[in-house]
């Protein structure tokens, strides 16, 4: 039913795409650095969920406030509640640019519909409350209290959607983290040392696991081929320096340890130990 009810609104995500893409185009380099912050790569995970657990905290929060001042029948809470609702707001406004950030690298079809209906319905939200803050401040509390009261419900069903995003779609969840890809206890040959050429990303498979071999000069390296961020084929990729950059949306890692250089990625790619041996190449792992 989601997907219907954003579907609507798809062309207007792929718009919202490509003006967020843009908009980290043109800052350039200082630009995929705030990218990097804002997605959460730095991190480990994304930044996105961190805020939303502050804005649900403070909404919660409010309506608490709120409540008892009403049942008290005081205002002393109110100088507390307009602190709680500047503070929501405020918050609310990084969580829905951290969300947008995240949404330009959002596959199409149902999850990017699913998820520019989230957007929107938190960006109500987020107005409800700028709204609230703004009649606080002008006295108007009783009707900032229903603007704040709205929110929270808004909120709830934003956050509802949200986890469907999560939990149906795996939105910017590790793709690797419950199929780290075929184990080798042992080296394990995978292809001839000559078949693989120089400063080239180059495929061969572990069993039914696809690796991305890159050798650079006497050392070779293995990683699995199905980017973390949104399995993107990374044999596909290419290499700048000591690392290797998703096709797909431009994930970045080091292709010695796959640790995470840029994201949209959080989660380190999975690698694997390598030797030649015997004018072969072998691995075993993968590391944990």
């Amino acid at each position: 039913m989601l997907e219907r009810l954003g579907a609507p609104f798809g062309r207007f995500g792929d718009w919202v795409a490509r003006v967020m893409a843009g908009f980290y185009r043109v800052l350039g380099r200082p630009g995929k650095w705030f990218q990097d912050f804002v997605n959460g790569s730095w991190l480990g995970h994304p930044v996105h969920p961190v805020l939303t657990d502050v804005v649900i905290g403070g909404a919660t929060l409010i309506v608490v406030f709120d409540l008892a001042a009403l049942i008290l029948g005081t205002d002393e809470l109110d100088t507390a509640s307009l602190v709680a609702v500047g503070v929501t707001a405020l918050v609310a406004l990084g969580t829905l640019w951290t969300g947008l950030t995240d949404f330009k690298d959002t596959a199409t079809g149902n999850e990017r519909n699913v998820a520019i209906l989230h957007g929107l319905i938190n960006i109500v939200a987020t107005v409800a409350y700028i709204a609230s803050f703004a009649l606080r401040l002008g006295a108007g509390d009783d009707l900032g209290r229903w603007f704040s009261l709205g929110g929270a419900l808004i909120l709830t069903v934003g956050g509802y959607i949200g986890g469907h995003l999560v939990f149906k779609y795996g939105s910017m969840v590790n793709r690797n983290a419950f199929a780290k890809g075929q184990r080798a206890k042992e080296f394990t040959p995978i292809i001839a040392a000559v078949e693989v050429p120089e400063s080239t990303p180059t495929k061969v498979m572990l069993g039914s696991t696809a690796l991305v071999v890159v050798r650079r000069g006497d050392l070779v390296y293995a990683l699995k081929a199905s980017c973390s961020h949104a399995g993107g084929p990374l044999d596909k990729g290419t290499l700048e320096g000591d690392m290797i950059v998703c096709p797909w949306h431009g994930s970045t890692f080091r292709v010695r340890d796959g640790a995470v250089r840029h994201g949209p990625a959080t989660s380190r790619q999975v690698t694997y130990r390598t030797r030649v041996a015997d004018l072969q190449v072998e691995v075993s792992g993968p590391i944990d």
